[in-house]
């Protein structure tokens, strides 16, 4: 047994001990680190060939009460789900490893039949990042977003934070702040996980515009110092930077992918910084907030330069979100 996966069965022999993940267990497992394998990946894997080696234990769970469990270990999109905060539902940690644990308990506690989980996880996963399922382009396809307002198919089952123009998806235990340009409030900043992530809505004027709005980003940052260039990734089209920032007094460079998606007369743009950032595999975490995020150019406020390519629009601050 190799090292990530004596890991992840470590973690679930003391979660069966405990009750509860330990905080050695949750470093161990480093959940949200979505650009290598980890004890964490595979336990996530895990959680999922569980559920489709026994439907009726699923559907026992949902009887039970966990309808949240249930509906993440039945959805059409692993990767979408991994975010846990589909349908804006809290699901912890706690309860995914009580959920492998309760099928651990169906098969007699048998560490045979866990160590075949376990290897079965990591080559379902080994698997998936060789296909490209992981990194290919997942935006406005009929199941993902970003969305328009009037679009039919918008979910509804989201639960999404109103900002006027924009409808973000909440995330739980992220903190949001504004994105100022001067005295007006443009974005939404979503920190989570040691990362940030800025939304700006744009009215376009003449759309699609993000393939002539890109090579301007990159020249852009260049001229400031930072290397840019074009890649693809879930997010579609994107821009792949390192940015300059001050911190601490010292000029650093700040990994920072740099998306956009275009719509209906408006742009969508983010901004995704922090250290795995440009990971080729993208935290569905964030992913979610983009793809999952609606724009609604009626709330827009401000004024549209009528010769701008694309208008930066104010967005309405919640009382409380």
């Amino acid at each position: 047994m190799n090292r990530i996966r004596a890991g992840a069965k470590q973690i679930v022999e003391q979660y069966g001990r405990d009750g509860t993940l330990s905080e050695d267990s949750l470093a161990l497992a480093e959940f949200g680190v979505w650009d290598r394998t980890t004890p964490g990946m595979l336990l996530l894997a895990t959680g999922y060939l569980a559920a489709l080696e026994d439907p009726a234990l699923v559907e026992r769970t949902r009887e039970s009460g966990n309808e949240v469990l249930a509906m993440i270990l039945k959805d059409d999109d692993p990767l979408g789900a991994l975010a846990l905060t589909d349908a804006g539902v809290e699901l912890g940690w706690d309860q995914w490893m009580a959920w492998i644990w309760t099928f651990w308990q169906s098969r007699g506690m048998s560490p045979g039949a866990l160590d075949e989980l376990l290897e079965q996880a990591e080559e379902a996963w080994t698997e998936t990042a060789d296909s490209g399922d992981a990194t290919r382009p997942r935006v406005r396809d009929g199941e993902c977003g970003p969305w328009d307002a009037f679009e039919t198919q918008v979910p509804a089952d989201t639960e999404r934070i109103d900002y006027g123009v924009m409808r973000i998806p909440r995330l739980e235990g992220a903190e949001t702040r504004p994105l100022y340009a001067g005295e007006r409030i443009v974005g939404v900043i979503v920190l989570f996980g040691g990362h940030a992530f800025s939304l700006q809505a744009y009215r376009a004027r003449r759309g699609p515009v993000w393939d002539t709005v890109r090579p301007k980003i990159i020249k852009g940052v260049r001229d400031e110092g930072g290397s840019a260039e074009d890649a693809k990734s879930s997010f579609g089209s994107e821009v792949r930077a390192q940015i300059p920032v001050v911190r601490d007094g010292h000029q650093v460079l700040q990994p920072t992918r740099i998306v956009g998606c275009d719509g209906p007369g408006w742009l969508l743009r983010g901004a995704y910084g922090g250290p795995t950032a440009l990971a080729d595999v993208v935290d569905p975490r964030a992913h979610q907030l983009f793809t999952q995020t609606v724009v609604d150019l009626s709330e827009g406020e401000g004024y549209a330069d009528p010769t701008a390519e694309i208008t930066a629009l104010e967005i309405r601050w919640p009382a409380t979100d």
